[in-house]
């Protein structure tokens, strides 16, 4: 009898997990009696009001509601088309789960520190572990079974580094100009709503932008470990990106104000890191048919 592989199993665990905490919150139909609440800052918020999402802010819940159209309509189909591709022995099928389960550790690390307490709270912290886990295999098993020698011929080098450095410096950039005026002034940056801190700042500022540098330097020297997390950064850059467009397009169509400078920024990326994805990916498989 075959053995079941860990890796598979976490991602199918990951990929029912996900299903729930995305069908779920569009299931719950209760409301609060009162909409809005004042925060510490002594601002008036208003609440979303209903459903899973009641007690977080209307801004957020409508980008939580966004991420989880994305999470069901692209990564998980995304998943499964990758875990049919590892099953026939493809590399690229190895890149794109490995870049998606960061995009879901990503995801739901920000939804359990982030999203006020919620029946869905066990499954955001058990799909953040899995996820991470998922992610840590994965990485070992493209280390132990790709020959970077025949990716790094094909692999547009210089285009993901300046994809990289660019989405690092911008990212950088967008959120200390938020957070910067607000020192010493006992005001809210905005976005905090009724929130204690800026989790989604904290996570991109302080693993992400990093990530984004290293990853380019170990590009330009030519390490392995640059080959492998490069298209891997590539996967969970077009995924998360492709969330953030989604909810920026659900946030002006429900009537909240989107900076003009937040458009510009993700826009330029959206557009990039599909580009690269598609490229990247691309490439990958052209270097495992070379071999056959």
């Amino acid at each position: 009898m075959k053995r079941l592989n860990p890796l598979h199993a976490v991602a199918v665990l990951v990929i029912a997990i996900s299903l729930l905490c995305c069908v779920v919150p569009f299931l719950t139909t209760h409301e609060l009696a009162d909409k809005t609440v004042v925060s510490t800052f002594g601002e008036t918020v208003t609440l979303y009001g209903k459903g899973m999402y009641a007690r977080n802010s209307f801004s957020s819940a409508i980008q939580a509601i966004a991420q989880d159209l994305v999470t069901l309509v692209l990564v998980l189909p995304g998943m499964i088309a990758a875990l049919i591709l590892m099953r026939q022995g493809k590399a690229v099928g190895q890149f794109l789960l490995t870049g998606l389960f960061g995009y879901m550790l990503y995801t739901y690390m920000s939804y359990a520190f982030l999203m006020y307490y919620n029946d869905l709270f066990l499954l955001y912290v058990a799909n953040m572990t899995l996820s991470f886990y998922g992610l840590v295999m994965s990485i070992r098993t493209l280390l132990a079974s790709v020959s970077v020698e025949r990716i790094q011929e094909r692999m547009p080098v210089k285009g993901m580094r300046v994809f990289l450095v660019c989405s690092g410096i911008a990212l950088f950039l967008l959120w200390i100009g938020r957070i910067i005026p607000t020192i010493g002034k006992d005001v809210a940056p905005a976005g905090l709503d009724n929130c204690t801190t800026l989790v989604i700042q904290a996570m991109d500022l302080g693993i992400i932008v990093p990530a984004c540098f290293v990853i380019s330097h170990l590009l330009k020297i030519k390490h392995r470990l640059g080959y492998i997390l490069g298209p891997v950064m590539i996967v969970k850059a077009v995924s998360l990106v492709t969330a953030v467009f989604a909810m920026a397009v659900y946030m002006k169509l429900s009537g909240i104000e989107v900076t003009a400078a937040e458009c510009i920024i993700f826009g330029g990326m959206f557009a990039l890191s599909i580009y690269y994805f598609i490229r990247v990916l691309r490439q990958i498989s052209k270097s495992e048919g070379d071999a056959a």
